[in-house]
């Protein structure tokens, strides 16, 4: 089961490529509106060819502590790979990147998820 927290405050938005989670700063753990909003994205995936997902997550740089941000990224797309696992999809199509504070083009505590057919169109759509 993915870490799903009632007092998590992860927030899913649609965005063009596929879906974003914003994390609290230091946090984690999915709230269940997130799990929920994975599980959608997950079910809209495309059909038909192997789907692959992309799993880019990104933490706050923290200047006392340069490897922080890696770490806390990490456990964000560990969360949302294990979310992705429960929902059905196969471990081995996750793709997963902890980027730290290397997030330019969009708030630094986030999780970016796309999908990709076999066929290289992607754009799995949801809220």
């Amino acid at each position: 089961m993915p870490p799903v927290v009632d007092q998590a405050k992860t927030v899913a938005a649609s965005v063009p490529a596929g879906l974003q989670l914003t994390f609290a700063s230091g946090q984690s753990d999915l709230s269940p509106d997130s799990a929920a909003a994975i599980k959608r994205f997950v079910q809209a995936s495309p059909t038909g060819k192997p789907t692959t997902f992309n799993v880019l997550a990104y933490a706050a740089n923290v200047p006392s502590d340069p490897s922080a941000p890696r770490r806390l990224s990490l456990s964000r797309a560990i969360a949302v790979r294990t979310a992705m696992v429960a929902d059905g999809v196969a471990s081995a199509t996750i793709y997963m990147r902890a980027l730290g504070s290397q997030g330019a083009g969009g708030p630094p505590d986030r999780v970016d998820i796309s999908a990709t057919s076999g066929n290289g169109s992607s754009g799995a759509k949801s809220q």
